[in-house]
């Protein structure tokens, strides 16, 4: 399984070099994959997995480490540490996963298929309403244009992943058909390889150039820190503990958002950082996220 993820997230950073391969075949495959793939995998998941409040425990927390990194940033600025345009990037990128993307086939990875319900709440419930109700104001406001409610519903009523979240949960009565189990099933398996794909071809490593400290700071935290604080979470809230709890350490684990580069850009901040976070991490993280769900598995035993 490794293999495939290594060699899909390979393939696309080949593509990205190749001449003949137009940009906007990939973009349109992230879209498929935004639009098809990821919401029948979380509709299909989401609507067999019994919930439990520790998603709530691990969204919490998902939120707080945002939070913390949005707070680092408006007092860098304040004190003169940093450009608002580094210091917003910087926070966009440290304080949110690519827990769908990377996130979820990484676990199915390690844990297998009945991990990977887990995983998409974790995603959907943190990572993506952090994204938009958090992410979005943050970007607006510490770029400039200031927050934006409109903005914000838009981009939470139109995301088809959480539209399939809404439905998966609002069905939970309703017994899917074999046939739409089936289809379901097979949409989800295209969205690793096609997920791995794009953002092999996203990532971006130009950044680097003169950025080295901010994208070393920015991973010992996102890579390292970041997991630690759920682990210690999890730990004080108490057992028991299972799979769960092992995939939430991992979720927090996950290389810096790709779509965060993106929202640096919109809005004005330096998406070059964003970008070499995303890139960097991603590669480290094949490595770094085993040790961390390894480690959880006996810490949290």
């Amino acid at each position: 399984m490794f293999a495939l993820l290594l060699g899909c997230f390979v393939v696309g950073a080949v593509l990205r070099r190749i001449p003949s391969v137009p940009a906007a075949f990939i973009r349109r495959l992230n879209q498929v994959v935004l639009a098809v793939f990821l919401p029948a995998l979380v509709l299909r998941t989401v609507h067999a997995v019994e919930f439990q409040a520790r998603y709530v425990v691990a969204a919490a927390v998902l939120w707080a480490l945002f939070g913390l990194a949005a707070a680092v940033a408006v007092l860098a600025v304040k004190r003169g540490w940093a450009s608002r345009e580094v210091a917003g990037a910087a926070a966009l990128s440290t304080g949110l996963g690519n827990t769908a993307f990377i996130g979820v086939p990484l676990v199915e990875a390690l844990a297998g298929p009945t991990a990977v319900g887990a995983a998409a709440m974790i995603d959907q419930l943190g990572s993506f309403l952090v994204f938009a109700v958090g992410a979005v104001p943050f970007a607006m406001t510490i770029g400039g244009a200031g927050a934006n409610v409109r903005t914000v519903l838009r981009r939470i009523v139109t995301f088809p992943p959480f539209l399939a979240l809404a439905a998966a949960i609002a069905l939970r009565p309703v017994a899917f058909p074999e046939v739409m189990e089936t289809t379901l099933g097979l949409l989800s398996k295209l969205l690793t390889p096609t997920a791995l794909v794009c953002v092999g071809w996203q990532l971006e490593w130009s950044g680097l150039r003169g950025n080295a400290k901010v994208v070393a700071l920015g991973l010992g935290w996102k890579l390292f820190a970041a997991p630690a604080v759920m682990l210690l979470v999890l730990l004080l809230v108490g057992g028991p503990y299972g799979l769960l709890e092992h995939v939430a350490v991992a979720q927090a684990a996950m290389a810096p958002m790709v779509t965060a580069a993106v929202l640096a850009a919109e809005n004005r901040l330096a998406a070059p950082i964003s970008a070499a976070l995303a890139a960097v991490g991603a590669v480290l993280s094949f490595a770094t996220v085993p040790l961390w769900f390894t480690l959880a598995q006996r810490v949290l035993a």
